[in-house]
């Protein structure tokens, strides 16, 4: 599908939830983002059960705010914002500091060269991010995974899009180090 009718999609589907005229609309936005949204939010925060937290924090949100979005087109942008702010609350109040989170980091690097470790590409590679910095996590997960354009990446994390240039730079280069110490050792 092109990002234009994608586009208009999403800005149709605003549009109804914001008239509030259409019960069906709020089902439809759910069943249209439901698990795009809570796939990102589980590989920001490595834990399924916190993403469907962070999920319904969305779903709340988008049903108080939504009738204020003043530009529909930007809905998905919008909600992946919403999720990312979400999950960030929540890494907050879980890693205090963030010495803690470096430990956490360390741990699920080395996790994932431990013996029991699954050598299936698509886990090794979910292992992988989840031993990456946040920020160099949800860049790759956004780009990649959920194959939003750069543009949108940046307005979604809130830096420039160079910033998630080099980001996304640094986290394929940390990704590729590694899956290989994995796969050596």
């Amino acid at each position: 599908m092109s990002d234009t009718s994608q586009i208009t999609r999403d800005a149709l589907l605003a549009l109804r939830c914001q008239a509030g005229d259409d019960p069906q609309a709020y089902h439809d936005l759910v069943a249209e983002f439901e698990r795009p949204l809570l796939y990102f939010s589980a590989r920001l925060l490595g834990d399924e059960n916190a993403a469907l937290d962070v999920l319904q924090q969305v779903w709340w949100t988008a049903f108080r705010r939504l009738r204020r979005l003043e530009h529909p087109e930007q809905l998905r942008r919008w909600l992946y914002t919403v999720a990312r702010a979400a999950a960030i609350d929540m890494i907050r109040k879980r890693d205090a500091t963030y010495r803690q989170e470096r430990e956490y980091a360390q741990e699920v690097a080395e996790s994932v060269c431990e013996p029991e470790f699954d050598d299936s590409t698509a886990e090794a590679i979910h292992e992988g991010l989840g031993a990456l910095p946040l920020a160099l996590r949800e860049v790759l997960t956004l780009h990649f995974l959920e194959e939003l354009p750069v543009v949108d990446v940046a307005a979604i994390v809130g830096c420039p899009v160079g910033t998630v240039k080099s980001r996304l730079y640094h986290a394929k280069r940390q990704l590729r180090k590694i899956l290989d110490a994995c796969h050596e050792s």
